[in-house]
């Protein structure tokens, strides 16, 4: 059997050596890695915010224009027909706006399936928020339609008080 002859102590510093440049190049470049994906997360964060800005703002507006709609009954009679076709208009650009987000949240997740588990954690959360924003779409429009017919109804209670208060004058003119 031939014996092994052991690298004398020089032969193993140089190779120590290059193994511990390599760890160090590995290490930068894992460290470059890091950082150009905590950036592309940050830009994805970024965009991701104020696109919920914009619908948290529209969502804002379409609620308050909702609440104004009680001080408003009376002339809402004549102009029903233009104002459900607003609603339906915005309802429409809502629809877009979330169809857009989720299509958007859908790639967003195709892509991430390579980054780490925070992230997917991140993407998760916004699918909820997604889904809880459409739950609320779906009971404005429920309200809207509720306000709808209430107004009908109001309308018609105001044709048939017009019509007694005309059969009321007529008496007093024929008393008087």
């Amino acid at each position: 059997m031939a014996s092994r002859k052991s690298p004398s102590a020089p032969e193993w510093q140089v190779i120590q050596e290059k193994i511990e440049s390599q760890n160090r190049m590995t290490i930068e470049a894992v460290e470059m890695n890091r950082v150009a994906v905590e950036t592309r997360i940050d830009d994805l964060e970024h965009g991701l915010e104020g696109r919920f800005g914009n619908l948290e703002a529209a969502m804002a507006t379409m609620i308050g224009r909702f609440d104004g709609l009680d001080g408003r009954m009376g002339s809402l009679g004549n102009r029903m027909e233009g104002l459900e076709a607003r609603i339906v208009a915005r309802e429409e650009v809502l629809d877009r706006r979330l169809s857009l987000i989720e299509a958007a949240l859908e790639r967003i997740d195709r892509e991430s399936r390579a980054r780490d588990a925070s992230l997917e954690v991140a993407i998760r959360e916004l699918r909820v928020s997604v889904q809880e924003i459409g739950a609320e779409v779906h009971e404005l429009r429920t309200k809207v339609q509720e306000n709808s017919a209430a107004i009908r109804e109001l309308a018609v209670r105001l044709e048939a008080l017009s019509r007694l208060e005309e059969r009321v004058t007529a008496l007093e003119k024929r008393t008087a």
